[in-house]
């Protein structure tokens, strides 16, 4: 061989080394076997699915608080049978007697080989004493021919109003027997005792978290242009599953103007470079406790100006807010602060010129900033004013809310949104509040400064626990400022 063929093939070897190495290295993305995935993505579990000491207090506590002989609740209200039970099953029946012989009986799908082969394992009679805590179980089809015994000198019955079934074979019993009882709705109180998380709810919650943490941090390290939705998507719910966890709710995958979709679930585009990327997603916990974490994030590995300006707000808005969630504050509070802090800012950016106008605000704000998680990602309970009425209580201080308390758990998301033909369609969102002149107008000045912005959707969600003295973020380990996002994604 020559010296000059040695050399040109010696050049040809490194040219290839030096392409595959960028071809490699440009995808962002490590290529991991099944089964192989890093340390820093693999979550040590530290708490049980089930605690028979914590769900005996928990439903001596709610039997505590409602004044009934007898409380039977089935599985058609899930969350709230679960709560009561821990049972985890679409079937089952429960009846506590608060001061009768047998304290606690589960009614449960009984273990037959039949069943098993087509619906799965189930506990059976057995998981429902040995796991579950169950005094006494009975196979489901025993309880109408147990009940008229179970009801015997009743006076005051409680059931669910989401258990029409139930209170319909109560009312029928009670007819049988030719005799009234009072029949209550535990709902309420059941609702009002979901707000209120025990020390092993919030080790529940801090798994799902952590789990989702990771999930966001494996996206912001792999995530790359050309890559669709979907496949983000897929990453996340592998993360969830390789630790053993399940998907709380339907992930929310926004990429460039589908970031400002706040429910997009369609998760079909194609990512591009410069586009944003909205995350919004939770993890489920041994437990059923779901995360629910929002983290807005480059594709490309680093904000533009644009995105960044307002990213910063948002984050400035979250920081604020973040300040109020605690005792001697109200749940509204820090959605007003929130909402102070990014309507001051896009009145410095040019996109509000009136502050003192209703509709301009409500034009970028979209929702409040909290709500309540636990069995639920919109978790039930009462937060001191009609959250229905959305236009009217994020745009008035004056309408707080319950106070905080010690032991709630809620998100913390303000967000913007500049979605494409947002400003086309004023007339239809406001033309009942201001003249056809007064929107033109507003058109006019806003128009230049909103299409910079145009199709830029920016969220940031975190996880709040109330203390007895402040708070907890229970997602704090989650990147959240511009530079740890993109030390994160480098």
């Amino acid at each position: 061989m020559t010296k000059k063929t040695f050399l040109l093939l010696a050049a040809a070897l490194v040219l290839l080394a030096v392409t595959i190495f960028f071809i490699t290295h440009s995808m962002k993305t490590p290529c991991y076997q099944l089964g192989e995935l890093p340390e820093r993505f693999v979550h040590q579990h530290q708490v049980s699915d089930f605690d028979t000491r914590v769900f005996n207090e928990r439903r001596q506590r709610v039997v505590a608080s409602i004044d009934a002989d007898i409380l039977i609740i089935s599985a058609a209200p899930r969350h709230d049978f679960r709560y009561l039970t821990g049972f985890p099953e679409r079937s089952g029946i429960a009846v506590i007697e608060p001061e009768g012989e047998v304290a606690y009986r589960l009614f449960v799908t009984p273990w037959e080989i039949y069943t098993v082969m087509w619906t799965g394992e189930v506990y059976g009679t057995e998981g429902a004493l040995e796991k579950f805590g169950a005094n006494e179980a009975y196979p489901l089809d025993e309880f109408e021919k147990m009940l008229p015994g179970l009801l015997l000198n009743k006076q005051r019955i409680a059931v669910h109003g989401d258990d029409q079934r139930i209170r319909t074979a109560v009312e029928k019993v009670l007819q049988q027997q030719d005799r009234r009882a009072e029949i209550t709705d535990m709902t309420p109180i059941l609702h009002e005792h979901r707000v209120f998380k025990d020390p092993w709810e919030v080790a529940q919650l801090q798994q799902a978290v952590d789990v989702t943490i990771k999930a966001h941090n494996y996206i912001m390290q792999t995530v790359r242009p050309g890559l669709a939705e979907y496949e983000v998507q897929a990453g996340i719910e592998y993360i969830y599953r390789r630790n053993g966890l399940s998907v709380g709710f339907s992930s929310i995958i926004g990429s460039g103007s589908n970031s400002c979709l706040l429910h997009h679930t369609r998760n079909d585009r194609t990512m591009n470079d410069g586009d944003i990327l909205l995350i919004d997603i939770g993890a489920a916990s041994l437990g059923s406790y779901v995360a629910d974490i929002t983290r807005t994030i480059p594709v490309s590995g680093t904000f533009s100006p644009r995105q960044r300006e307002i990213y910063e707000l948002v984050l400035m808005a979250s920081d604020r807010a973040m300040e109020k969630m605690k005792p001697g504050y109200r749940m509204l509070d820090c959605n007003h602060e929130a909402t102070s802090v990014l309507v001051e800012g896009l009145h410095r950016m040019g996109l509000i010129p009136d502050t003192t106008s209703w509709w301009q605000k409500r034009f970028y704000i979209q929702h409040r900033v909290n709500h309540y998680i636990g069995l639920q990602v919109h978790d039930v309970g009462n937060y001191g004013f009609d959250t229905q009425k959305r236009d009217e209580h994020i745009l008035t201080p004056e309408i707080r809310g319950r106070e905080l308390e010690s032991g709630m758990v809620l998100t913390l998301e303000p967000g913007l949104y500049f979605m494409v033909g947002m400003l086309d369609g004023i007339h239809e969102m406001f033309g009942h509040l201001a003249s056809k002149e007064e929107l033109d107008a507003f058109v006019k000045q806003v128009r230049p400064i909103y299409e910079h912005y145009e199709g830029i959707g920016v969220r940031i969600e975190d996880d709040i626990l109330i203390t007895d003295d402040g708070y907890v973020n229970l997602s704090a380990h989650a990147p959240r400022t511009v530079e740890e996002i993109e030390n994160t994604m480098r």
